[in-house]
């Protein structure tokens, strides 16, 4: 088993560099590249990102298929239970695995990923601070190839869905009527210039915004000061969402 208490930067669900590069070859740590490119702002694929160079021992995954549910087309709504379970267990993630997820900044898909893990119950993972550009600008190793094959069996995964941080439809439009719950929009600059709207009595805290350097995550009092600073500090139920649902989780990520 990994360390109890991994090294987490500022008391927030963080792995540094230096932790990740310690456990490597920790057979109990399963690293997950979740690099993912917002079309039609970036085109590059990532799993051909992935391909050319990834942290050595990485699985992929590919938020908006492996673990997305096929049956809503487009929407890239979360798997449920069964399909979640068996993509986790594909790549090796087990009950007692400890999962870090990285990303390069592009769009905060480490957290979404992350995200998916606390929906269905499986607390025993972080996000790697500063992600893959960190990483190799301390010159740490990387390995080429695409994606390992699926594991078959898949290792046994429980996915235990974990209400409180799903919000539907029906709840959304409550807040909207009635202000039940407070509504902030975490989209990105662009996509939400390039968006028609928003929903109406929403604030705003972007995903992305709570990265101090571009690299790190904030620590937790200079997330709070945003937060507050942005209207969105206080007591009640929160629901953060963006056009596609990677942006709010790094909202999220910056709440905790």
């Amino acid at each position: 088993m990994p360390d109890e208490h991994p090294t987490h930067v500022g008391g927030s669900p963080l792995v540094t560099t230096a932790w990740l590069a310690d456990h490597l070859d920790d057979p109990s740590v399963r690293v997950i590249d979740c690099r993912w490119y917002l079309k039609p702002f970036d085109t590059r694929d990532g799993v051909e990102e992935y391909t050319k160079q990834h942290v050595p021992g990485a699985a992929y995954i590919a938020w908006d298929r492996d673990i997305a549910d096929p049956r809503r087309g487009p929407l890239n709504m979360l798997a449920d239970a069964t399909r979640y379970s068996e993509a986790l267990g594909r790549i090796g993630v087990g009950d007692d695995t400890f999962v870090v997820t990285y990303d390069d900044h592009h769009v905060p898909v480490a957290a979404r990923v992350w995200w998916t893990l606390q929906v269905y119950g499986h607390t025993n993972a972080a996000v790697l601070d500063g992600g893959l550009p960190t990483w190799l600008a301390e010159g740490r190793p990387t390995v080429s190839g695409p994606p390992p094959a699926p594991l078959e069996p898949p290792v046994p995964f429980t996915a235990e869905f974990t209400e409180r941080l799903y919000a539907t439809k029906e709840q959304v439009m409550a807040a909207v009527r009635d202000g039940s719950a407070r509504l902030v929009d975490a989209r990105m600059d662009v996509a939400y210039a390039a968006a028609s709207g928003h929903i109406p009595g929403s604030l705003r805290v972007t995903g992305l915004g709570f990265l101090d350097d571009d690299a790190h995550w904030l620590t937790p009092d200079a997330s709070r000061r945003r937060i507050e600073d942005a209207g969105a500090a206080g007591s009640g139920p929160t629901i953060l969402y963006c056009g596609g649902g990677v942006a709010a989780t790094g909202a999220y990520l910056g709440w905790r």
